[in-house]
């Protein structure tokens, strides 16, 4: 094999391996600098802006005289706060509020299971644990919430002056009634929460559900702002604690936020120093590898968003806190303020976040290639429509790819075996110059001139399928269309690794095979350390999910295919 392809399959390797840890330690570094730069502008202002928004968009200039400070605790919630259960159940979800302070308490997703246990047929290797199941003996299904007590639970409200002032909006409520139950093609329908809050002044918080969406609308109004409040700004908060099942180095979870035409991504932040979002906020909230709980502003002139996280006394990464601040100005009625949200807890499915609208399909992040991997998605599940079967979806799509490059893929051939040919030539060469580099370079070069070959020729077809094959590697890693689908056999769900580790032992055989076939060329001992990369490759791959291995066996066996053909079409 050529040396300039042998280090191009080198090279494909390095990229998977750095690719996702490059990009995450980018933007860090983007983040810190311009946080950074927020920092510097927040100190133009004076000191008792405190958590207000540091461009001074949100209740930056909210007159502090009449404001007692609270201390956070006293925004929480006691522990033993007295919840009645008010439950919500859609076709798509069941949702639990809180009937003191009409906050959710648990949101499962109906449609989506908690876990799926694969077991190998293989005697000697160990059962999965039975699915985690429901109190009724049904599966678990997916929660949304993550919290420890009341004090935790999300949507609470603040009141956002500046000068660290979070007033809390410690509200005593009612429902309209505890039960709703809504069935497919069903009008939506609403509860409401009505009563006081600890200063006296009126709240109601009016949800609606449809039992065909998982978007759900909020309007909360609230009765008696007083002056001193009108120019402040209203913060409504999310709470969320990430799993550490779903934390991934491979794939996000953390807080995520569309802004202006941007994606912003958290995994962590450092206690103490908060971040603060500025712009045209569509959504925010946060995120896992598939699915998405989110706030979105409704028809709001202004809003911000300030993130922060708490980190817990055991080391874990403790409770992340995002704040979505409105003013309290533009929602004004005489003493009255109405302020309107939107609340998507569901999976990250294109189809779905698209018909959602509000930019939710870009909380799907494929990374640099997004362009060529939502198409690819998009026909992975027009395939399925048919196949009603994903990993024969991704058998033909492999397949499409391969038919699409396969031009590129027989000039490469032919180019692997013109170099080839002149292998004797070109150790000559090396035998006869090996102590003058210079005029070795040189007598190279014209030998490939004058048999007219470019020796790049056979490395520019894989270096072109490169984008197509992290394109697709992104999709099929974070695509909630494989999660606990089944393939045949043993591969009962292509999101999770080969539980008998079957197909990456196949893969590195195939892959071992389809070596010795390509023709061989360059330095006798490049070629032995080439020899390893099927081993190597057979154990990076153990853990990848099972969809984005047979994707990578399938095309193994089909280049095979070329290539027996191909030498057997050679004179």
């Amino acid at each position: 094999m050529e040396k300039r392809l042998l280090l191009s399959m080198v090279l494909c390797l390095l990229i998977l391996l750095v690719y996702q840890s490059y990009v995450e330690r980018q933007q860090a570094e983007w983040k810190a600098a311009q946080q950074e730069a927020a920092q510097e502008g927040l100190d133009e202002f004076p000191e008792d802006l405190g958590m207000v928004d540091p461009a001074g968009d949100v209740a930056s200039q909210a007159p502090t005289e009449g404001i007692r400070p609270v201390e956070e605790k006293v925004a929480q919630a006691p522990q033993d706060l007295q919840c009645e259960e008010v439950i919500v159940d859609t076709p798509l979800y069941q949702a639990v509020f809180c009937s003191a302070n009409g906050r959710p308490m648990r949101w499962t997703l109906k449609n989506y299971q908690l876990h799926k246990p694969c077991d190998c047929p293989v005697p000697g290797f160990p059962k999965s644990e039975p699915p985690e199941m429901s109190e009724g003996g049904a599966p678990a299904w997916v929660e949304r919430i993550h919290t420890q007590g009341p004090e935790e639970y999300p949507l609470a409200l603040e009141i956002s002056a500046g000068g660290n002032k979070r007033i809390p909006i410690r509200e005593a409520l009612k429902p309209d009634h505890f039960r709703l139950e809504l069935n497919d093609g069903e009008a939506p329908e609403r509860i409401t929460f009505s009563g006081r809050d600890s200063r006296g002044r009126a709240v109601e918080r009016t949800y609606t559900f449809s039992p065909d969406s998982y978007l759900v609308g909020l309007q909360v109004e609230i009765a008696g702002i007083e002056p001193a409040l009108r120019q402040a700004g209203l913060a409504m908060r999310l709470t969320e604690r990430i799993p550490e099942e779903d934390r991934s180095r491979y794939t996000f979870s953390g807080f995520m936020a569309f802004i202006g035409d941007g994606l912003e991504k958290e995994k962590e932040v450092d206690p103490g120093k908060p971040l603060y979002y500025n712009g045209n906020v569509h959504w925010q909230g946060f995120s896992d590898k598939y699915f998405l709980t989110s706030l979105l502003p409704v028809d709001n002139p202004v809003s911000s968003v300030n993130l922060e996280q708490r980190h817990s006394a055991d080391g874990r990464a403790g409770l992340f806190i995002s704040r979505l601040i409105y003013n309290i100005q533009p929602h004004l009625d005489g003493d009255r303020a109405r302020f309107a949200y939107s609340l998507y807890i569901g999976p990250k499915d294109l189809d779905v976040l698209r018909d959602t609208g509000y930019f939710l399909d870009r909380a799907i992040d494929l990374g640099w290639f997004e362009f060529i991997a939502k198409p690819l998605l998009v026909v992975l599940k027009f395939f399925y429509r048919y196949t009603h079967n994903y990993g024969i979806a991704i058998i033909i799509l492999t397949i499409l790819i391969k038919i699409l490059f396969h031009p590129l893929t027989r000039k490469q051939m032919e180019s692997m075996r013109e170099m080839q040919k002149l292998q004797p030539k070109m150790q000559a060469i090396r035998d006869k110059f090996k102590d003058d580099k210079e005029r070795l370079n040189k007598e190279v070069m014209d030998l490939y001139r004058t048999h007219k070959i470019n020796p790049l020729s056979g490395c520019w077809p894989m270096l072109l399928q490169i984008p197509v094959f992290f394109a697709l590697y992104k999709a099929l890693l974070n695509s909630i269309e494989l999660r606990h689908a089944p393939f045949m056999f043993w591969i009962q769900d292509l999101s999770e690794k080969d539980p008998c580790y079957i197909t990456p032992i196949i893969m590195g055989a195939s892959m071992f095979l389809q070596m010795k076939m390509t023709p061989a060329a360059g330095d006798p001992n490049q070629q032995k350390i080439m020899m390893f990369m099927p081993l190597i490759f057979t154990f990076m791959f153990l853990n990848f999910p099972s969809g984005l291995v047979l994707y990578w066996l399938v095309n193994n066996v089909l280049t095979i295919g070329q290539q027996f053909v191909s030498q057997r079409r050679q004179p």
